[in-house]
């Protein structure tokens, strides 16, 4: 058996353009964990989705935050900004997404601080709505952040 080692540097830190590798790579360690991806499809994954992260940081629609140990990204959270029809006050919404932490670090409230910083931005930006679509082992914390279960509909 292997002695798990705590990490001696651990912190959150806001991510930018820079990062879109490690938030790639994380999106595909989740889907992979998920089992919505293939483990040997990852590595053409996460190529696009690199890609795909840095459009989104380019366009201004993304914010995303990532957990760091000890010097490596092992957990994150995304919020993504789109328009929907004009409303009265503002047409922007936004989704809490892609929130991953690394096994190891899990149960220590790093994903519910990381939510934390992403609902703070997203009212920052005044957003009209913030929507997730939880796992089912998320959806605990999610409640406990005070998101409620709604009717939403969509086809498959």
């Amino acid at each position: 058996m292997v002695a798990v080692t705590e990490p001696v540097e651990l912190y959150i830190a806001r991510a930018s353009i820079v990062d879109a590798y490690d938030l790639a790579r994380l999106r595909a360690v989740s889907l992979v964990e998920m089992g919505l991806l293939k483990p040997l499809e990852r590595g053409l994954f996460q190529q696009r989705a690199q890609r795909e992260f840095v459009k989104l940081f380019r366009e201004g629609r993304l914010a995303a935050w990532l957990l760091v140990a000890d010097g490596h990204a092992m957990g994150c959270t995304c919020v993504l900004l789109w328009d929907r029809l004009p409303y009265p006050t503002t047409s922007l919404h936004a989704e809490v997404a892609g929130v991953y932490v690394d096994p190891a670090l899990r149960g220590r409230g790093y994903a519910r601080e990381m939510v934390r910083e992403a609902i703070s931005w997203a009212r920052a930006a005044e957003v009209r709505k913030i929507v997730l679509h939880p796992s089912s082992a998320g959806r605990g914390l999610y409640e406990g952040l005070g998101f409620i279960d709604g009717n939403e509909m969509r086809l498959p």
